[in-house]
């Protein structure tokens, strides 16, 4: 196994822990509240992990199945802790695995910018990736699930009434792919055996 895939396996399951915490926590009655105990609502890697792996994981398989995957596993999990099968996979949850799909997509490329500008670009691939993930799951929310009536009015009622929890998500995947394409954990290696530069990262140890 790729040293690659190992920390894309370990992000993974970093992602997987931020997501079924606070329904861990909820169900031993821990509440969830500023006055009590804050917790990073959205404040997830996700995003940033899906455009790590679209650069970086040569397998094309490996490249959208581990993504999807980790998202399977933590609606699974939120299964599990909470019996309740509609929070883990309402009526419209395929709308984020497509955008989940997406993400990889968009981060195809960005192995091949320079270690200067790989994390700027990343943050751009990042909002763009929240941008389309904002769109569309809110509009596959709004035309299935709300009682809204189906007007524009009522689209721009529902991605008004989502902005808030947004903002988290777009800061989270901001901050976790200017990470993940720094320096920290990614750097230029020169191979030996080559005649020139080849781009591979190294997990951060």
């Amino acid at each position: 196994m790729s040293s690659q895939v190992k920390f894309l396996l370990s992000l993974f399951s970093f992602t997987i822990i931020l997501r079924l915490l606070p329904y861990v926590l909820t169900k031993y009655d821990v509440q969830l509240d500023s006055s009590v105990i804050f917790y990073p609502w959205n404040f997830s890697p996700m995003i940033a992990v899906c455009l790590y792996s679209g650069a970086f994981i040569a397998d094309r398989r490996l490249r959208f199945s581990l993504p999807l995957l980790a998202l399977l596993a933590s609606d699974l999990g939120i299964w599990a802790v909470t019996s309740q099968f509609s929070w883990a996979f309402p009526s419209d949850r395929w709308a984020a695995y497509l955008c989940t799909a997406f993400a990889v997509v968009i981060g195809q490329g960005l192995n091949r910018q320079s270690a200067a500008s790989r994390p700027f670009a990343a943050v751009g691939c990042g909002v763009l990736a929240e941008i389309l993930f904002f769109i569309v799951t809110n509009f596959v929310y709004f035309w299935t699930q709300t009682a809204a009536p189906h007007s524009v009015a009522g689209l721009a009622a529902c991605y008004v009434a989502a902005i808030p929890f947004a903002k988290t998500s777009f800061a989270s995947s901001i901050f976790y792919a200017f990470l993940l394409f720094s320096p920290l954990t990614d750097r230029t290696v020169v191979p030996t055996n080559a005649t020139e530069p080849r781009m591979q990262p190294v997990s951060a140890s």
